[in-house]
């Protein structure tokens, strides 16, 4: 008689153990699911950036020079790393040569597609798909996960974040190219003006240390990572409960 009661109690303890835990992950947030929407929206995005970046590269010319005889043609930044720039670019992130701030536009030999349009309109359509995707990812994750309030939409925009902090970061340390001519990194130098010609040359004019382009870690992380895609999911999860949070608005100037 004992053991039906203890079973009778341990049943009704499991099930209000299973109430209070409304994810199997035990957590409120849809971490696994936003995961998902934002691998998704930062793999396309990059896709597309990567796409027009093969085309520019296409319809792009390498720096010749001639050095006695011999007419030199240098090597052109790698599409991959090219597109990595674009799309880090599009959320205002900086760059730096050897250290030095510098533009995307310093960097010789480059076919980043947001700085290299194959074609009318491409830059402002390449914003578009970056901003766009973002805000898509945030919809479809409040839409998937029935985010019942303002509250809960925000939360579940938040959780496609960590994919694009993760790409960010990856993008700002791997993507990035040295310039061992003595041509470009010429260019590099005088274009840069922290920049001193002794610090890459010798006495006879040769390369001695290459000069590292690519894009600031702290930008990436902080503007591509975080701000502008947390800003742009939330806002697109938002848009799912856009009646209630005007209602709530239209009660807090009433209240006034």
């Amino acid at each position: 008689m004992s053991d039906g009661k203890q079973l009778e109690y341990e049943e009704e303890e499991e099930s209000v153990g299973q109430q209070r835990v409304p994810r199997e992950d035990g957590t409120e947030l849809p971490l696994k699911e936003g995961a998902v929407f934002g691998t998704i929206a930062v793999v396309a995005t990059y896709l597309s950036h990567l796409y027009l970046t093969i085309v520019a590269s296409a319809q792009a010319t390498p720096t010749t020079y001639t050095d006695g005889d011999t007419t030199v043609v240098t090597d052109l930044v790698s599409s991959w790393v090219a597109a990595g720039w674009s799309y880090l670019s599009t959320f205002g992130v900086g760059f730096e040569a050897s250290g030095e701030a510098a533009t995307l536009g310093q960097a010789p030999n480059n076919v980043a597609a947001i700085t290299n349009v194959p074609f009318t309109l491409a830059t402002t359509a390449l914003f578009a798909v970056t901003v766009g995707t973002v805000v898509a990812a945030g919809y479809g994750i409040a839409r998937y996960t029935d985010a019942d309030d303002p509250v809960e939409a925000v939360k579940a925009g938040l959780t496609v974040v960590p994919p694009y902090l993760v790409f960010a970061a990856l993008a700002a340390f791997l993507m990035t190219h040295d310039y061992s001519d003595p041509q470009l990194v010429g260019r590099i130098v005088d274009s840069v003006g922290p920049l001193e010609a002794g610090q890459f040359f010798n006495d006879e004019g040769n390369v001695v240390s290459n000069l590292t382009f690519g894009p600031s870690m702290t930008d990436a992380v902080l503007f591509a990572g975080v701000i502008f895609p947390a800003a742009f999911a939330v806002a697109g999860a938002l848009s799912t409960q856009w009646e209630e949070v005007v209602d709530t608005a239209i009660a807090k100037v009433n209240e006034r």
